[in-house]
């Protein structure tokens, strides 16, 4: 008995599966189109009439997919084809509202949720509308002039055309791209010009307006050898030669200058470092100059960078190694005073062949830092009191991250 029953029950089961088996099989070939199969199929339509140059049909199917099929799940058009069809069509409020709408999800914030919609299916639709796009522009741009949209719109609309399509100009050198793109920028600064604060200000300037500049930050390096003066101080030391390597760091116009100046020159005089340790008139003497400076750039351009500076540091007076080993006394010895420095920094830049001319503001260069300084002891002590010129050249890198100017 027991058999029968777990036979019984196990036929059930059979029968079960096999008639839902059937069911979903039956479904599934019943099933009607879904949205993705009548977006696939009216985007072949609109795409076969394009090609023929059949617009009444095109007309047809594009308002059809956007307001009978699209909604906010199913998407029937990316972007571009939006964009391009709806002034093909001369149905504009299309094209505005999705410059909107693309606008607007680049100011949602990050941890925003938005639904995304399902987007068509890869086919040629884009690569063909683009490709035969010549034989519609120069309608479009009149059907657009003679529509009865506001000035902002229309402007709006042939801004956007002319960055879609700037590609169909000759196609070259990177210099020609560039040259293409300044064009485009130039009428995004009259589009912003005439219609200041309008709705779509924000899209210009993020989306069709591409201007790089210099960021606000920057770095640069240099190494230097020139001449001293001894100045004030010349009945102690001779003039000498000096010696210069730092580091600056730059914020829009202002620089700040971190170095180790060193001069090295021979005494005049005795110096006294203490009032028994004497180092003989005729010793070559070390001058050790850190220096702290702030400056402002005062001109810059594709040529020269000039900024004046002043600062803080030290001055610290030293006798070279070999006076220190044949005279042990003068170990450990120094004379150090604190000081102030002003000076002007120029730069001559070497052409950068990697920076793009035609892109405003491209500042990261190397070339030759001419740097022209005083330095100013506060101590009283002979040996240090006076100012030191110190005039060099050398070697210098400056470099800017790039930001886009909006």
């Amino acid at each position: 008995m027991r058999k029968q029953l777990i036979s019984a029950i196990l036929l059930c089961f059979c029968l079960s599966s096999f008639v839902s088996s059937q069911d979903i099989a039956s479904s599934i070939k019943n099933y009607e189109l879904s949205k993705s199969d009548i977006i696939s199929r009216g985007r072949n339509l609109l795409l076969d009439s394009y090609i023929a140059g059949d617009l009444d049909k095109v007309n047809e199917a594009y308002l059809y997919l956007n307001n009978k099929v699209s909604d906010e799940n199913y998407a029937a058009f990316n972007s571009f084809e939006q964009i391009y069809l709806g002034v093909l069509t001369k149905n504009y409020s299309f094209s505005l509202k999705e410059i909107l709408r693309i606008d607007s999800i680049s100011k949602l914030e990050t941890l925003t949720r938005r639904k995304t919609q399902i987007k068509p299916n890869e086919d040629q639709l884009s690569g063909k509308l683009a490709e035969n796009s010549f034989i519609y522009l120069q309608n479009m741009y009149k059907n657009i002039e003679a529509s009865t949209l506001s000035a902002v719109d229309k402007s709006m609309l042939t801004l956007i055309l002319n960055d879609i399509f700037k590609e169909n100009n000759p196609k070259g050198s990177l210099e020609m791209k560039d040259k293409v793109q300044e064009e485009i920028n130039k009428q995004c600064d009259s589009f912003l010009a005439s219609y200041p604060h309008s709705i779509y200000e924000h899209y210009v300037r993020n989306y069709i307006r591409f201007i790089v500049g210099p960021s606000d930050y920057g770095f640069g390096m240099d190494f230097s050898i020139g001449y001293a003066n001894a100045g004030s101080k010349h009945d102690y030391i001779k003039d000498g030669f000096a010696a210069g390597f730092g580091w600056d760091f730059h914020h829009k116009k202002l620089g700040l200058f971190t170095r180790i100046n060193i001069i090295g020159t021979s005494t005049k005089k005795d110096f006294y470092f203490t009032p028994t340790v004497i180092l003989p008139s005729g010793s070559s003497v070390t001058y050790f100059a850190p220096e702290l400076s702030l400056g402002y750039e005062t001109l810059n351009n594709r040529t020269v960078t000039l900024i004046p500076f002043a600062g803080i540091g030290g001055y610290f007076c030293d006798p070279v190694q070999t006076d220190k080993d044949s005279h042990p006394e003068l170990k450990n010895q120094e004379l150090g005073s604190f000081s102030y420095q002003v000076g002007l920094n120029c730069d001559i830049k070497f052409k950068n062949n990697r920076a793009n001319p035609y892109l405003q503001n491209e500042y990261s260069y190397n070339g030759i830092r001419l740097r022209a300084m005083y330095i100013i002891p506060t101590s009283n002590k002979p040996e240090l009191r006076g100012s030191q010129f110190m005039i060099t050249a050398g070697w210098a890198l400056v470099g800017y991250g790039k930001k886009r100017s909006l």
